[in-house]
């Protein structure tokens, strides 16, 4: 079972935020710039934060929201966007 997490970073260094980048394509859909929707397991979920604290140094940060089920429907979207998918499967 999955749930849906919002995934945002904040990175100042280029090379740091295309590595992060980099790990959340293959977990996730990117909804903004620096924001990720992840339907994760709890093996997934622990596997990734543990990638992305690798990529990062103190001064960045990175914020997990995690989304119940019915957050997760009442999602309000404005302008470009589609709501979150339930994925069937993950790159890793």
């Amino acid at each position: 079972m999955t749930r849906l997490w919002l995934v945002s970073y904040d990175i100042s260094a280029d090379t740091a935020r295309r590595r992060v980048y980099n790990v959340l394509k293959n977990y996730g859909k990117r909804v903004q710039y620096s924001v990720f929707e992840c339907h994760l397991s709890d093996p997934q979920l622990h596997l990734l934060r543990n990638r992305l604290l690798a990529e990062i140094d103190d001064s960045d940060s990175l914020r997990w929201y995690p989304l119940c089920a019915w957050c997760s429907e009442t999602v309000f979207f404005q302008g470009l966007g589609l709501p979150p998918e339930d994925e069937d499967f993950f790159l890793q």
